[in-house]
């Protein structure tokens, strides 16, 4: 199958999937009254889903902030829908890029997925409860808005030496994509986004993982770790609110066609043209942020202090990782040495990187005679 067709059936396999049972669905219960009131919310995730796949962050990072701080909905209302579309949306972007076989870290998807899931429950269940309305909206951009400063750092040196998967894969980097994954779920309980911008920064800060393969990868996760979500608050604990359900229904035949849309547009278009994407959506939402919601010294000072501890993590995780990669790269080169090296004893030639040198003998190299006489005595 040509790459074209591969693209093609990509994006229309599970647009046709999702859209043959939604208009079903939505046809058999009657269910169109949804759009009378939804309408501003699927023309904006018209350009969030495209975003959502085109990019590392999930369709969330554009619903939530436009719910809580412009339609002024709840952040539980947000958080709920944000997670139930991406379960759509970017499991429907997920599907293409497996299709069209994007490259993908997988050890990282399963070991991120599994420490996402576990905090996205332990978020809902005990974060989520403590946290005021006003302190999840001011989390999320203050979260969003050092993840742009990720992509600042990573663009600082695009001559960047990076890997199509993590180098040397150990049982503490495994563990450490654990714990990144299980802090994402964190910011996934509260926010609805979080577990993909985690894992893109742990992958390209640290690992060196090419953001080529690093954003398709957050793509996949964001998508399961949704579908996770998604699961618990609608089925496990029933409190998935009314609204939620509501502009759901309005909004899966837009996500599940625009999602897979970016995942193909995204591949055409320059990385550095993303990133300022991503650059002017987080600052948006910050001034906007902090415009809206009523401040108080705890809350704005509680906002910039999450900002620079983000700062000061990410910039921490990529000075770590250069050093981890000059030792990986010095440890590759030494290898690559030895197996090129090599003595035949038996004629006495040094070859080295397939070039024979001259012969070595004793009037050349006393000591190498000398040991010769030794060995054969032993």
């Amino acid at each position: 199958m040509s790459s074209k067709k591969r693209k093609l059936l990509g994006l229309l396999i599970p647009a046709m999937f999702f859209h043959f049972w939604y208009w079903s669905i939505m046809a058999y219960k009657n269910l169109f009254y949804v759009f009378a009131d939804t309408y501003p919310m699927a023309i904006t995730m018209v350009f969030g889903s495209v975003i959502s796949g085109m990019t590392s962050v999930g369709g969330g990072a554009v619903a939530f902030p436009v719910m809580t701080l412009v339609m002024r909905e709840t952040p539980e209302v947000a958080r709920d829908l944000s997670m139930s579309i991406q379960a759509n949306g970017m499991t429907a972007a997920a599907f293409s890029i497996l299709f069209m076989k994007v490259h993908t870290e997988r050890n990282a998807l399963l070991y991120s997925f599994l420490g996402a899931f576990a905090g996205v429950i332990f978020g809902l269940e005990v974060v989520d409860p403590v946290l005021t309305p006003s302190m999840k909206k001011m989390g999320f951009v203050s979260i969003f808005f050092a993840f742009a400063f990720t992509l600042f750092l990573i663009n600082w040196n695009p001559k960047r030496k990076t890997y199509n998967n993590i180098p040397d894969l150990t049982w503490w980097k495994k563990l450490m994509i654990f714990i990144f994954g299980f802090i994402g779920g964190i910011f996934t309980s509260f926010s609805g986004s979080g577990a993909d911008i985690c894992m893109f920064s742990l992958l390209t800060l640290y690992f060196k993982v090419s953001e080529k393969v690093a954003t398709p990868t957050s793509v996949v996760l964001m998508a399961a770790t949704s579908m996770g979500g998604w699961w618990w608050r609608a089925f496990v604990t029933v409190g998935m609110p009314q609204e939620s359900w509501d502009y759901l229904l309005a909004l899966i035949p837009i996500v599940t066609i625009g999602a897979p849309l970016g995942a193909l547009i995204g591949s055409h278009f320059h990385r550095l043209v993303l990133a300022a994407l991503v650059y002017i959506l987080n600052t948006a939402s910050l001034i906007s942020a902090f415009v809206i919601v009523p401040q108080t010294a705890a809350l704005a000072g509680g906002s910039v202090a999450a900002m620079v501890g983000m700062f000061f993590v990410y910039s921490v995780i990529y000075k770590l990782g250069e050093r981890m990669n000059a030792k990986y790269e010095a440890t590759v080169v030494k290898k690559k040495q030895d197996t090129e090296i090599k003595v035949d004893k038996s004629n006495g030639h040094f070859q080295t990187n397939g070039l024979k040198l001259d012969r070595i003998d004793g009037a050349d190299n006393p000591s190498y005679h000398n040991n010769e006489e030794n060995n054969t005595k032993l």
